[in-house]
């Protein structure tokens, strides 16, 4: 299915539809698991998501997941938009899983997650389990689990957003309910600034700049005892991201078709589901030249087609008294990359085609059992991880003879992990809880067998790569009150076998497989680094002022450090992760205009594993201000950033820093 098809779809589906009468919410999922709520967890209302500009910013206030740099998935290059928790040590791939109704979001062949293709407005809810051992979620759910909701088309309302900013960006939202059918759309163009400050600009530095498209169609229909619903969504994403030259641009599609029948007390429930996904990415990298005075092409990846299938069956046991579910779910995934390197006078001088095929195969027992102010709950995962038909082929293209040909071995190995879980209530307000629980992340065929470049940064694949485990413990407290709430933890993980970007040279020089590194550049490689302790301290709280005023807040209190590696790396902070994280929010209501006023914090954090190129801690400071004009008319203005705070998201090794984007005014006309 491509994009334009469903936009096709869309489209028609407008020009005939009217506002539904009525509103009718059915469930087309299994609910959320019971036995979550002896875990780190954090749910996140469509209200919340819809106030957000893109998905992980409001996975990032609420929840402190974070995708690998600091700046958030308007701006950043889709390579390093995969998602974390707890910040134990972020990756360009991700260590966390992230479902929308069931389908993992995680790149096919890199792992990261194009938030471009999940329009705020069509989520119902997020709900976020920490920590690994994704039990009936799926495998690869290292630091934890987003699981996405979208809106039920019973329940969904015609709605259009049109967004302006200062910066001239723009965002147009829509969405209508067509019989059984919930479409939406997104169209947005959004300029941002020159990442590079001050007397280090040079005219290799440009505007950062990104041009967006989706469309997602997802229905629900009552067949039999249960309900047939379908997912249909495609994408077409660009970023460009602060260098002259360096553009990328990821497009995909996926569909689902699933069958669910919910459990009673008589009765067991079941669900099937079927998905399959295809994306590609385009990724310009340049090299910038001394003084920055100018850039030149230095990777053309023309093509990176990759394919994902994937299917789950399970059973689900559900009585006032205990909760269990069984079930099995596979996925396959295949890709590759196609690009031009090694660019000499202005034009390539090297072809590379790497990439390969991989699977995941899982079965699982899950079950909660609830006796009074005890509840008891556990997960089981059995999980065979295979790859096949890996290659890295390079061509010089003025001779047309192969100068590197790589058939690499398969892997296949069988991974257990398991999650076990104790919740109980001292009074119908606060209960404690304690869990323990081990998981396990495959590194993705981007990892493996294709190296990248950044400016004059080349960091080479890694086709020994082993799967990272991580096993962990928390102790919580959470209380729920009339008016304040509280939900709170200690935590103590152990990742085993990392796979980190290690530092094996400072150019200028010439190292194997990478060739030329220019000065200011550094030569890494994907190496699995003995291994990442970590503990911390999470916390989350509301407290109604009035039915006029609340407050929240969220916080997580990192230190995570490597050990057990050899050289420079051992007892230093993984890149990118923050000492903490954290947010406070006030929404409020003055005779009819709605106010909101968010500070986020984040602490220092590393560029690269030696600890050498500091990240600043910073405070950012945002605004909103909602006025409905009618019961569907709105207005709202909302300052992102509104004191201009520098936030620092990259510094490289000649001290040149890049800084997110500033203040940036929006205007938004809404009918909901």
């Amino acid at each position: 299915m491509t994009y334009l098809g469903l936009g096709l779809i869309a489209l028609a589906g407008m020009a005939q539809a009217e506002a539904p009468t009525e509103v009718i919410v059915r469930a087309h999922r299994f609910s959320a698991y019971a036995g979550d709520a002896a875990f780190s967890r954090v749910d996140i209302t469509r209200d919340a998501l819809q106030r957000g500009a893109a998905a992980d910013q409001t996975l990032k206030d609420a929840a402190q997941a974070s995708l690998f740099r600091r700046s958030s998935s308007l701006t950043a290059n889709p390579t390093v938009q995969g998602m974390s928790l707890r910040a134990i040590a972020p990756s360009g791939a991700g260590r966390a899983l992230v479902t929308l109704d069931g389908i993992p979001q995680n790149d096919p062949f890199g792992g990261w997650v194009i938030w471009a293709a999940l329009p705020p407005e069509a989520l119902s809810s997020a709900h976020v389990v920490r920590g690994a051992g994704g039990g009936a979620y799926g495998a690869g759910a290292l630091t934890g689990v987003v699981d996405l909701s979208l809106v039920p088309p019973q329940a969904l309302q015609p709605y259009a957003e049109v967004s302006l900013n200062d910066n001239d960006s723009r965002v147009f939202a829509g969405g209508i309910a067509v019989g059984g059918l919930g479409i939406h759309l997104l169209d947005q163009t959004l300029h941002g600034d020159v990442p590079v400050r001050g007397s280090q600009r040079g005219a290799a530095d440009v505007e950062t700049h990104g041009r967006d498209k989706s469309v997602l169609v997802n229905g629900q229909w009552t067949v039999g005892e249960g309900e047939l619903s379908l997912l249909a969504g495609g994408y077409d994403s660009v970023r460009e991201t602060g260098l002259k030259g360096a553009t990328a641009r990821s497009r995909g599609d996926q569909v689902s078709l699933a069958y669910t029948r919910a459990p009673t007390e008589e009765r067991n429930g079941y669900r099937l589901q079927i998905w399959h996904k295809d994306s590609d990415l385009a990724n310009r990298s340049v090299s910038v030249q001394a003084g920055r005075v100018a850039t030149t092409l230095a990777n053309d990846q023309v093509k990176t087609p990759a394919t994902g299938n994937g299917f789950n069956a399970a059973i689900r046991h559900q009585t006032p008294k205990s909760e269990w579910e069984i079930g099995i779910d596979a996925r396959t995934g295949d890709g590759e990359s196609r690009e031009y390197y090694r660019y000499m006078a202005g034009a390539p001088t090297r072809y590379r085609v790497a990439g390969g095929e991989n699977s995941l195969i899982g079965v699982y027992a899950e079950g909660t059992r609830f006796r009074g102010p005890l509840t008891l709950t556990g997960a089981l995962r059995v999980d065979q991880w295979r790859t096949s038909n890996a290659h890295r082929y390079e061509t010089d293209l003025i001779t047309h003879l192969p100068v590197l040909d790589l058939a690499l071995a398969g892997k296949e190995q069988t991974l257990a992990s398991a999650r076990l879980g104790l919740a109980y209530a001292v009074t119908p307000q606060s209960t404690w809880r304690v869990a323990a629980y081990n998981g396990f992340r495959p590194p993705s065929l981007n990892e493996l067998y294709r190296p990248f470049r950044i400016g004059n940064d080349i960091t080479e694949a890694n086709a020994d790569l082993k799967p990272e485990p991580l096993a962990g413990a928390e102790l919580g407290w959470r209380f729920a009150g009339a008016r304040l709430s509280l939900d709170s933890d200690i935590f103590y993980n152990v990742v085993t076998d990392p796979i980190t970007n290690v530092t094996l040279g400072i150019g200028p020089g010439t190292f194997p497989l990478a060739g030329f590194v220019p000065a200011g550049g550094a030569y890494r490689q994907r190496q699995n680094v003995g291994e990442i302790r970590a503990y911390g301290l999470e916390a989350q709280g509301r407290y109604v002022l009035g039915e006029r005023l609340s407050l929240t807040s969220s916080l997580t209190v990192t230190h995570a450090r490597v050990a057990g590696a050899s050289g420079a790396v051992n007892g230093k902070q993984p890149a990118q992760a923050p000492d903490y994280s954290a947010s406070v929010g006030m929404t409020g209501r003055l005779a009819k205009v709605d106010l909101r006023a968010d500070v986020v914090f984040e602490g220092q954090s590393f560029e690269d594993d030696l600890n050498v190129l500091p990240l600043k801690a910073y405070s950012k400071f945002n605004l909103s201000a909602g006025y409905a004009f009618t019961p569907h008319m709105g207005v709202t203005v909302r300052v992102d950033n509104a004191l201009d705070a520098a936030v620092p998201i990259q510094r490289s090794n000649d001290g040149t820093i890049n800084y997110d984007t500033g203040r940036a005014v929006w205007l938004s006309l809404s009918y909901r």
